[in-house]
């Protein structure tokens, strides 16, 4: 409904003056100032400028609040409308304290100008007062992710410290479009590439059913003093992302794993004669088996390759697969191997740290490769932390390349702990069945042997306080027996475990692995 033309606020608005806000900063906190900024300023260049010098700036604080907030009043002191922005703005971020101490009924203004309803707005354009309540909505570790999604669109916003400064960028870059006030010939508004990538955080859908609505629905000559009320605020159910919950587990499981591993369960396997290495891959030097790379993702964020690739998929944070890595670091280094560890790699990095360890840190003598990869995964493939789905195919490719000549005819174990997430590219529906291995066709090359945390259509658990039921216990076991038996006795042994434990809490894991080695594979010889 349009607002009456006479303006309820008006006989307070006399106290509005140069005066005035030149006091209203010692109220003001920094983000205070920010917020303003964003929210008044009308050209977002010049507010982006500004304010990433404020950002800068050590010394004279005060100095730089009296001069944004004093420059904006007098670039806007000609329009008649100039108080009731401020009056608005101060409302929108809920700095009661200075209203009333201007003198004006806080409860009247609140009344008017609704700071609570994102929909509402009389001067401040709504598509900014929107983006302001999605900046008190963001996390730190929304606001890191936000900034990495972006980086992969190359806008690089890596050093601004607050999201309204990256939305201020986008709006630089005509990224995001809002049409001004005082231009009714543009009604156009655009938000870009941002509700794609918040999609990808379910915390945030609210805002980005809102942002998606606006966008769509936008009618700029009706917008302004005016409840946008032709946005279907129900549609954001549609946008909600369903989380994963395939890598939690209970305590349980981890109740289990001490007496399991202690019993004696060998009497199922008949373990080999391991003073006859006649039929096993030579170890050449005791000292220094081989080499582990490590790759951990646990933290991920939306990138424009997933985006462009349909990948709506919310990758939760693994929480405990650091203790993973950790168990693993420990074990391999324990079997003489040299570990190099990676962390929250993007595609490109996962591939270019993989291409460096085997090129620059492998060596002649070196007698076996092992290859850990913990992450989010579907069938056949694993998440990196942008998003991205990787194939184990391709990594096995980059290990039997000519990058990896001193890996040839020696054995490469690959260990794959993977969340398999039911959730396929909405342009491929059919292309992801279920989680794991595909078939044997990741196998076409000799001296590989990969080992999945699940089996096809089943999920990998996950305790988020003590790490994975897999790779807990194939520590265990390797630690156990590493200088008893070989890989495969070894990796039946921690399926038995791993599928009893899994049974007994009533959950569905059964790892598995395929290989084409052509011997025994020992990591340890006496």
């Amino acid at each position: 409904m349009i607002r009456n033309n006479k303006h309820p606020l008006d006989s307070g608005l006399q106290n509005i003056n140069l005066d005035t806000i030149f006091k209203m900063q010692n109220d003001l906190e920094p983000y205070d100032i920010i917020s303003l900024v964003f929210l008044l300023y009308e050209v977002p260049e010049t507010a982006l400028q500004r304010l990433l010098v404020y950002q800068r700036s050590s010394k004279n604080v005060e100095n730089d609040n009296i001069s944004l907030l004093l420059n904006w009043v007098t670039h806007s002191q000609n329009r008649p409308t100039w108080k009731y922005e401020l009056l608005e703005a101060l409302c929108i971020c809920r700095l009661y304290r200075i209203i009333k101490r201007l003198g004006f009924d806080v409860d009247v203004v609140k009344q008017h100008y609704h700071p609570n309803n994102i929909l509402i707005t009389s001067n401040v354009h709504p598509g900014k007062k929107l983006l302001y309540r999605l900046c008190e909505n963001i996390t730190a570790e929304n606001l890191d992710k936000l900034k990495k999604s972006l980086l992969s669109f190359d806008i690089d916003t890596i050093e601004y410290e607050s999201s309204e400064l990256i939305f201020l960028e986008l709006m630089s870059r005509k990224l995001i479009i809002l049409p001004q006030p005082h231009n009714l010939h543009e009604n156009k508004v655009d938000f870009g590439c941002l509700p794609e990538i918040l999609k990808r955080f379910p915390e945030l859908n609210e805002y980005t059913s809102y942002l998606i609505d606006m966008q769509d629905s936008f009618d700029y000559d009706n917008a302004i003093g005016h409840s946008i009320t032709n946005i279907n605020v129900t549609k954001k159910s549609q946008l909600v992302i369903e989380k994963s919950t395939c890598e939690k587990e209970s305590n349980d499981a981890f109740d289990l794993l001490n007496q399991l591993v202690d019993e004696n369960i060998s009497y199922e396997f008949k373990s080999d004669n391991i003073e006859n290495y006649k039929d096993a891959y030579s170890i050449k030097n005791t000292e220094r088996v081989g080499v582990c790379c490590i790759i951990n993702q646990n933290e991920f964020y939306p990138s424009k390759q997933s985006i462009e690739n349909k990948m709506i998929t919310n990758l939760e944070t693994r929480h405990g697969s650091t203790k993973d890595k950790n168990a693993l670091e420990k074990i391999m280094k324990l079997l003489n191997f040299e570990v190099k560890s990676a962390t929250n790699l993007d595609h490109k990095q996962m591939f270019t740290f993989i291409r460096d360890v085997i090129k620059d840190f492998v060596i002649e003598d070196d007698s076996i490769f092992i290859l850990c990869v913990l992450s989010h995964g579907v069938r056949g493939c694993i998440f990196t932390a942008d998003s991205v789905q990787v194939k184990i195919e391709d990594i096995q490719k980059l290990l039997d390349s000519d990058i990896g000549e001193k890996l040839h005819g020696k054995p490469k174990v690959l260990i794959v702990q993977a969340c398999q997430v039911d959730v396929e590219p909405e342009n491929n529906r059919n292309r992801f069945v279920a989680d794991g291995p595909s078939t044997t066709e990741f196998l076409r090359k000799s001296d590989f042997l990969i080992y999945w945390a699940t089996a096809p259509e089943y999920k990998a658990y996950r305790n988020e306080e003590a790490g994975s039921i897999f790779i807990q216990i194939l520590c265990i076991m390797l630690k156990k027996l590493a200088n008893k038996e070989h890989l495969y006795d070894i990796f039946t042994k921690v399926t038995h475990i791993v599928t009893k434990i899994c049974t007994k809490i009533q959950k569905a894991q059964v790892p598995i692995f395929e290989s084409t080695l052509r011997k025994k594979l020992y990591l340890k010889m006496n």
